[in-house]
């Protein structure tokens, strides 16, 4: 479909009100994303548990240990982890993409593990969850949630952007917003 034509069919759909190929489904943390993220199998640091996911604030982060920006956004969240945990918050990283490159990325990923020591669980095969966290196509993606499942801060590493990766303010404020 050529550029005007699209064009056309979109103010075409604004204007009898209908919803448009544009907007997005809000995601939130629901019983359904919470299953698929225990389902997952953890690589290192403490397993998940559903009391983890329970009435607490949720943030769960997309990553690859080859991947640039994800280096000091996980760095961002073993600091929240720090400073936050005792107040109600739970991180969850899930990797994903690791053999991105057609290569056997576990020995990659337990150096960059090893180098990182995250208190917080780290849950490998995300890739079978990407499509419930809103089709995960690009990394880092980074969610938080509040205490009811309900979206606070949705970062994703947009190709080309000048901004890779959230800043630990950045996801402190999203976390302090629903605190």
């Amino acid at each position: 479909m050529r550029s005007s034509t699209k064009g056309l069919l979109f103010a075409l759909l604004l204007s009898i009100g209908l919803p448009t190929l544009a907007a997005a489904e809000e995601i939130v943390l629901d019983p359904a994303r919470k299953a698929a993220l225990l389902a997952l199998p953890s690589i290192d640091g403490p397993s998940l548990s559903a009391a983890d996911l329970e009435d607490r604030v949720v943030v769960v982060n997309f990553f690859a240990s080859w991947c640039p920006p994800c280096h000091p956004e996980f760095d961002n969240l073993i600091q929240l982890d720090r400073d936050y945990r005792a107040r109600g918050v739970t991180v969850v990283s899930v990797n994903i993409f690791e053999d991105f490159f057609g290569e056997d990325g576990g020995l990659r990923l337990r150096g960059f593990l090893a180098g990182k020591a995250p208190p917080f669980p780290v849950l490998g095969d995300g890739e079978t969850v990407a499509e419930a966290f809103g089709e995960v196509t690009r990394i880092p993606t980074l969610l938080v949630f509040d205490r009811e499942g309900q979206p606070s801060l949705h970062f994703v590493h947009a190709e080309g952007s000048k901004k890779t990766h959230a800043s630990l303010d950045e996801i402190k404020a999203a976390v302090e917003s629903v605190l």
